[in-house]
């Protein structure tokens, strides 16, 4: 959108918007975009296809005691999916902002709110889309006057907002986007035993390549589903039913009665737990296919579990637990798992949702990490063993440097230039996020720079080896923007998931899940030593599974909590979780493998400073949110205590205790409440569209950069000079600035801020020409008008500098050479030579001047001008008996052939 203050005027800012658009359009007439579009589509390898909140729109003028989150409403024109170029970063990862093009946007009136993306291997690839409730469960209904407006609880009439899902689908709704055309399709609607969705909504999405199987959590029953491509539903998995019971926990059966009623009232917006959310030890959420296995995140305890495909991609009867996560400071969940092409997993949390009214803080305070496990070794039993405490990445750089949203993708690697490089493969970690650059450290808030521009939610970059490193901030990343709007302070939890295709052509074998990395046998059983081998530190522990007070064990051997020894294998009853073997009690809330703490037994749950760790599982809380519930047990408060009692019931803001307050955020003006961003300095409220002049003087309206796809790049569109430039880089004004531009003012580049002033331009009054005057007929007219001699015409052409004046010069007379000298041609004499040419004895003739005299054995030339040697004389043949015989001068002789005359040798 043009930034406000760049132009004096409306009408000056539409004159160059239009100017804009002219000089774009006409560049798209010298080429042919359709075929090149066509060919490679909405989407093609190594771009990123990102989710995301698609924003809100608050009232800008409300009268006073008025509740604002009353009228504030999803914003259907808003972004739901978008398609992120990566391929030019502009230089190495410095913690900047890179501008990089979103090439395809879907907005929420076509997919709703969606979390999860998937994309599958067709060429181009089409992009699947899932129903959320990960930003929040919003519905209206009419109020006393008839108008609809956003209610927290549930009540007749009441229905979900509008854009919370696509048009004709719901809660269960999975959206396809055709990668060749970009059009939008409900692929298909998830339903259990006939009952669709309620509200809970869908969880991740994975696509299995080998099986052409697309799968996807329901978080309301618990179930994952598998369709084919044409939509149909293949089958579902239940973990509580079948997972559970392998494993010797207590199943969790479905609940036929499980689900959201909106009409009733204690249905609460603002409290997940009344969304219809499956139990904890049976939901879902995120979903990756890695080696014939189905990965999925359970909530309780942040569990990793896997299940096998067939060949046909069905289910196989394997349950699996591979890793438990250890607790975040808050309440979390594993929304996002990836694998690149060592075996390695990733993992992205997602904090609880808070059903924020107010579209603000969307799920609860900085506590998201992104986690990677490895492979380190495997038992007998060929199941895998990971690595017993996980790798962080820093994201982000407030608070404790984790802001994560849940999204995480692999990425190709770039060259020191920030271009993507395709030969590489799996080599760059993307993250979603929030606040992204807003350091609370003066120092690094100064390192970063852009002010105006930190606290963006959307993509975060970098290598794959950058894991965190104690307090290190990651200031060896690309950061994004996802809205390309002005940066809110206050948003939370905006982003959802992140897809990225590679095209690799092979990949690696070492660390390949379920297979071991060294072909080495076990080590024969053998007496123990005397003395036991002292231990080699925590570093051998992400590589060898360790016990407290313990050495390292084997390489493919796991710890035995009931034999307290170490094992190539866990016991038929036993159960491998991080490297360790676990009884079924001990899994049970309160054991040794509950969870509870890390599981490693190195660390404790990381709270913050302000935190403690409370309950059964040792959750976080802030600590004035702990209040002791009936039995006397503590319990944490979803808001801070009200003297010293919980309420969270009690609305986000209240109803205003007098009919002249206004909501915070807003200012009183002419009896009204206007929103404080558009309060004007004239005293006029600005109406939604339009924005504050720099000033405050008057209000502009906004214009929103046209989306240009013409002969340029993906993502980037004509420029001056006959360049592409990146649609983020690009001012009002047709330039392309070497940086981003300021979404809150296109009107120059950064750092490059142009005078402003509001004195209009002045008029332009076309002026009539008079009759120019005859010039003379030996004179011209210039451009000018005036007349000038025709001898001052200039040569059109360049210039040509005269050669050097020649001067003549007249020789004196030579003197006399002596016999058998001649003269050369620099007027000295030297001995006679043969076969050369002798000057004549005398200057040059002149008219009635002495026949010229040639030294004795020359003769005069044909112009009588110079002298010959002898053998040059013409001398006419003679024929002696019927034979043609030369008479050659004293001196000469005849040549072979009797033609010519050559001097004798010798003299």
């Amino acid at each position: 959108m043009t930034a406000p203050g760049r132009y004096p005027s409306l009408a000056t800012a539409a004159r160059a918007m239009r100017r804009l658009v002219v000089a774009l359009a006409l560049a798209q007439g010298f080429c042919s975009p359709a075929p090149a579009q066509a060919a490679q589509g909405v989407y093609a390898a190594g771009q990123a296809a990102v989710t995301g909140f698609s924003g809100a729109l608050r009232p800008v003028q409300i009268a006073p005691g008025e509740d604002p989150d009353a009228q504030t409403f999803v914003d259907p024109d808003g972004p739901s999916l978008r398609v992120v170029d990566l391929r030019r970063m502009g230089g190495p990862p410095e913690a900047q902002l890179v501008g990089a093009p979103k090439t395809f946007t879907v907005p929420a009136k076509w997919i709703g709110q969606a979390f999860g993306v998937a994309l599958d291997d067709h060429a181009p690839a089409n992009i699947y889309v899932a129903a959320s409730s990960a930003y929040g469960l919003s519905i209206v209904a009419p109020g006393p006057d008839g108008k609809i407006r956003h209610v927290r609880f549930g009540a007749g009439g009441a229905r979900f907002m509008a854009a919370q899902w696509g048009p004709g689908g719901g809660p269960g709704s999975i959206w396809k986007i055709d990668g060749a055309t970009g059009r939008v399709s409900l692929f298909a609607n998830v339903a259990t035993n006939g009952k669709p969705n309620s509200g809970a909504a869908l969880g991740g999405l994975a696509y299995d390549a080998a099986t052409k199987s697309l799968f996807v959590a329901d978080r309301e029953s618990g179930l994952i589903h598998r369709f084919g491509l044409n939509g149909a539903d293949l089958g579902v998995y239940d973990h509580g039913a079948v997972a559970l019971a392998a494993v010797g926990l207590p199943p969790a059966p479905m609940n036929a009665g499980s689900g959201v009623d909106i009409s009733s009232p204690r249905f609460d917006s603002a409290r997940p737990e009344t969304w219809g959310y499956a139990p904890p030890e049976k939901r879902i959420f995120g979903l990756a296919t890695h080696d014939h296995r189905l990965y999925y995140g359970v909530a309780d305890g942040l569990r990793i579990w896997s299940v096998g495909l067939n060949a046909d991609g069905s289910f196989g009867a394997d349950p699996r637990i591979e890793i438990a996560v250890p607790p975040a400071a808050g309440p979390t969940e594993i929304s996002g798992i990836k694998f690149d092409d060592l075996g390695r997993i990733y993992l992205a949390e997602r904090p609880a949702p808070t059903g924020a009214q107010d579209f603000e803080a969307l799920s609860t305070p900085p506590i998201g990490r992104v986690l990677r496990y490895a492979v380190i070794g495997v038992m007998e039993s060929k199941q895998p063993i990971w690595q017993t405490a996980p790798d962080e990445y820093a994201i982000g750089f407030p608070e404790r440097f984790r802001n994560a949203n849940g999204g995480v993708a692999i990425g190709y690697s770039y060259d020191l230039d920030g271009n993507l490089n395709p030969a590489s493969c799996g080599g760059f970690l993307w993250a979603t996020g929030e606040r992204l650059r807003d350091a609370s450290d003066p120092k690094l808030a100064a390192m970063l720079g852009q002010k105006d521009a930190s606290a963006i939610n959307g993509l975060q970059g970098n290598p794959v080896w950058l894991i965190r490193r104690g307090d290190e901030p990651p200031l060896h990343s690309y950061f994004m923007d996802y809205a390309d709007a002005s940066p809110d302070p206050l948003a939370r939890g905006h982003m959802g998931d992140v897809a990225i295709l590679r095209s690799c052509a092979e990949k690696a074998a070492l660390l390949t899940s379920g297979r071991p990395i060294a072909e080495a046998p076990p080590p024969p059983a053998a007496a123990p030593p005397a003395a036991p081998p002292k231990p080699l530190g925590r570093l051998l522990c992400q590589f060898r599974v360790c016990a407290p007070d313990q050495p390292a064990c084997p390489p493919n051997y796991v710890w035995s909590l009931a034999a307290r020894a170490c094992a190539p294998g866990c016991a038929p009853q036993e159960i491998l979780i991080n490297g360790r073997c676990c009884a079924k009690a001990d899994m049970r809330p309160g054991g040794a493998c509950a969870n509870n703490t890390p599981s490693t037994g190195i660390a404790q749950p990381k709270c913050g400073t302000t935190q403690t760790a409370i309950g059964p599982k040792h959750e976080c809380c802030d600590n004035d949110h702990i209040y002791s519930g009936a039995g006397g047990e503590q319990l944490c408060c979803p808001t801070a205590l009200n003297n010293g009692k919980c309420s969270p019931l009690i609305p986000k803001i209240p109803k205003q205790p007098c009919p002249d307050c206004c909501a915070p955020g807003y200012v009183s003006l002419n009896g009204s409440c206007c929103l404080q961003s558009q309060v004007a300095k004239s005293g006029k409220c600005c109406q939604a569209g339009q924005t504050p002049a720099p000033d405050g003087s008057q209000c502009l309206s906004l214009h929103r950069l046209p989306k240009f796809s013409f002969c340029c790049a993906s993502g980037y569109v004509p420029a001056g000079g006959g360049t592409c430039c990146a649609i983020a880089n690009l001012t009002s004004s047709g330039l392309c600035c070497a940086a981003p531009v300021d979404p809150n003012d296109r009107g120059h580049c950064p750092g490059k801020a142009e005078k402003k002033s509001l004195t209009p331009p002045p008029a332009i009054v076309p002026l009539t020409p008079l009759a120019p005057k005859a010039c003379g007929p030996n004179e011209r007219r210039t451009k000018a008008g005036a007349c000038v001699p025709r001898k001052q015409r200039r040569i059109s052409r360049p210039p040509v500098e005269p050669p050097p004046a020649i001067v003549p010069h007249a020789p004196a007379a030579p003197k006399a050479c002596g016999p058998g000298e001649r003269r050369n041609r620099a007027g000295a004499c030297i001995p006679h030579g043969r076969r050369h040419m002798r000057e004549p004895a005398s200057g040059p003739p002149s008219a009635g001047a002495r026949p010229m005299v040639c030294p004795p054995g020359w003769t005069v030339g044909p112009l009588g001008r110079r002298c010959w040697p002898p053998r040059r004389a013409p001398v006419a043949p003679q024929f002696h008996g019927g034979g043609r015989h030369i008479s050659c001068p004293p001196g000469m002789t005849p040549g072979p052939m009797g033609m010519r005359c050559f001097p004798i040798r010798g003299r």
